[in-house]
């Protein structure tokens, strides 16, 4: 199985992530289906991180423990993070292709990178704000 060898050789990071725990893609054999896959999966966690969003933005609305100010700040204090997180994850993923330069499997390391990071930040805000 060609993700199988590229999983051997770093496609992924080197902790264990989504994609290697779900196996994503483990039945696609060529660089062109493992693209199709990998960048179905991304969509996919990239829409339920925008879902996951939305929740935790309207978790703002039942607060009624701190100051209305102050809620205000920390709002717009997530938000930044989370255009900040937008920009570290696509430049993060940008680098990483860097590391597959001239090969192949480079435009799907970029991805296997978003979809990783993507479905640890969803994570990351549904423990934080959803899971109590």
């Amino acid at each position: 199985m060609l993700l199988a060898g590229c999983l051997g050789f770093g496609l992924l990071p080197s902790s264990p992530s989504f994609a290697e725990d779900q196996a994503v893609c483990a039945d696609a054999q060529t660089t062109v289906e493992i693209g199709e896959c990998v960048g179905k999966a991304y969509k996919a966690a990239d829409a339920e991180l925008n879902a996951v969003w939305t929740k935790v933005m309207a978790t703002f609305a039942s607060n009624d423990y701190m100051p209305a100010d102050a809620q205000k700040d920390w709002k717009e204090t997530l938000l930044a993070s989370q255009r900040s997180w937008i920009a570290f994850k696509e430049e993060d993923c940008k680098a990483v292709g860097y590391e597959w330069y001239g090969g192949s499997g480079r435009s799907n390391a970029e991805v296997f990178c978003l979809l990783d990071h993507t479905t640890a930040r969803t994570k990351d805000l549904k423990a934080r704000f959803l899971d109590r």
